[in-house]
């Protein structure tokens, strides 16, 4: 349904869209193409150019970016300045799982401490998952109305500071509260580190980094286990009697300790830009140019490809005046409820994209519920299989493990024959019979063997859904497109400890 073409013998791109045709004056070369199915072809040249369908929608208007900046940002290439943004993104997304995992491993000691009866235990899972709700939306939209780096920076800073809280709370009902509030700088942080670090990617490159992104996702819920392992058993106290604080602080160790993680990774992120896309998108290209130059160095480009920033950065310039006010309009009235509820009809612009966005918001609510439901009863469970208090913890930690060779598996397959769409199938297939299976077997070795593979497929899974959900949003409304699918999820999550505890 779209045909673009060039008239050649002025200066000025047509592009017909269900009806309504647009028309553009650009220098680009002359052409006569079409977009189809998310791929622009152009006449006489023997290239492809592969574009989500941020390009559909923005095809080659480039005082809207998308072109002219992803051919500096192929130049520029995956290199130094990359790994250190994914290492710094990717202690972003271990604390995502990893705060998510301090639940299971801290509520046997949790509720013996404070007297908590089981049908109780599931609101301190369900507080964080409904904080986790509330700043995915809430900190989505900040990000595309202000920019990406102030949220990027806080989100992490609150699940720091307020887990660092709640290692000393004195009650339940604190540890819920200070668990809620933790949720919601944790909920923010992952949309905006996977829009952030999508941004600053050349978009050929994009999905490969996306989805071993997601490998630190899996680390986290292993390195919160670890650490759980080492020092819960030797720091909790007995099944029965009294159980006073300075005899059970384990939990409060695990969970302290891994505050002070988040705020050391806070103090490595300080310095990193705002995203080159967001900036011109602002007007700002003199402050995207600044960017895309520290990039080229940080990658040690050559001398041409800095010359080429100039170049298209000048070209952008002075088509930059329709953009300005395209993202001043945005911008002004982003705290008007009107303009908030335009920004999400965007994500239902077409017949594709309106299949798409709801199909992605069902999926990522049914997974995290029945993924949430078994991993934050993971200990009781082994429990009720009459496993051991200290093989209890062996085996949590065994069943994290699992995921980082999980989340190293979607990498691949993500990228192979069964791309996107088929891995999310398969692999959502098989953690279901797994689950299922798990509640037929009792021998340990069983146990273990069932909760590793249900581990191992859901990271598949949940890597295919982490590389595919930014990458079919536009820069403009990729933030809230991320944000509300994972704040659908949280919000599954939230409901799937006071039912499965009920």
């Amino acid at each position: 349904g779209r045909r673009c073409k060039r008239l050649l013998a002025t200066d000025t791109f047509v592009m017909e869209n269900d009806g309504q045709t647009i028309i553009n004056e650009t220098d680009t070369q002359r052409s006569i193409g079409k977009i189809d199915h998310g791929s622009l072809y152009f006449s006489g040249e023997d290239q492809k150019a592969e574009t989500t369908s941020e390009e559909v929608s923005e095809p080659l208007m480039v005082n809207k970016t998308p072109q002219s900046l992803d051919k500096i940002m192929t130049k520029i290439g995956v290199g130094n300045f990359h790994w250190k943004l994914m290492a710094i993104c990717g202690a972003g997304w271990t604390a995502d799982n990893g705060w998510t995992q301090t639940i299971p491993l801290i509520i046997p000691s949790v509720q013996r401490e404070f007297g908590v009866k089981d049908w109780q235990a599931g609101f301190l899972a369900s507080s964080l998952f409904i904080g986790m709700a509330v700043g995915s939306h809430f900190w989505g939209r900040w990000a595309d109305a202000t920019g990406r780096k102030f949220a990027f920076n806080t989100t992490l800073l609150i699940a720091g500071v307020f887990g660092l809280a709640a290692s000393m709370s004195v009650n339940f009902p604190m540890l819920i509260a200070l668990y809620f509030t933790l949720g919601t700088g944790v909920g923010g942080n992952l949309p905006v580190d996977g829009a952030m670090f999508a941004e600053f990617t050349p978009r050929l490159a994009r999905g490969r980094l996306l989805v071993a992104l997601s490998v630190f996702w899996s680390l986290g819920g292993f390195l919160v286990s670890l650490i759980a392992w080492a020092l819960i058993p030797s720091n909790s106290c007995a099944k029965n009697g009294a159980c006073p604080w300075h005899a059970n602080m384990g939990w409060r160790l695990v969970v302290g300790s891994f505050g002070v993680l988040n705020i050391v990774t806070v103090m490595l992120r300080v310095g990193l830009p705002e995203t080159p896309a967001f900036l011109l998108l602002s007007g700002d290209v003199e402050g995207a140019q600044e960017v895309l130059r520290y990039m080229a160095r940080q990658n040690d480009v050559g001398p041409q490809v800095r010359a080429l920033i100039q170049n298209l950065t000048e070209e952008i310039k002075e088509n930059q005046e329709l953009g300005i006010e395209e993202a001043s309009s945005a911008s002004s009235s982003s705290s008007s409820c009107h303009q908030c509820l335009a920004s999400v009809k965007k994500l239902f612009e077409g017949r594709h994209m309106y299949r798409t966005t709801l199909l992605l918001w069902g999926i990522w609510f049914c997974t995290t519920y029945a993924y949430t439901g078994f991993n934050v009863f993971l200990t009781r469970l082994l429990e009720a299989k009459n496993i051991t208090t200290s093989n209890v913890y062996r085996d949590a930690l065994l069943y994290s493990a699992a995921g980082v060779p999980g989340s190293l598996m979607g990498s691949r397959l993500v990228e192979s024959a069964l791309g996107r769409k088929w891995t999310m199938v398969i692999s959502t297939g098989i953690t279901a019979c797994c689950m299922m299976l798990f509640y037929l077997v009792n021998n340990e070795a069983e146990v273990i063997a069932m909760s590793c593979l249900i581990n191992v497929a859901s990271m598949v899974m949940f890597a295919a859904y982490y590389t595919y959900t930014p990458e079919v949003y536009k820069t403009s409304v990729r933030g809230t497109g991320v944000g509300i699918a994972s704040g659908l999820s949280r919000v599954s999550g939230g409901l799937a400890p006071l039912v499965f505890s009920g």
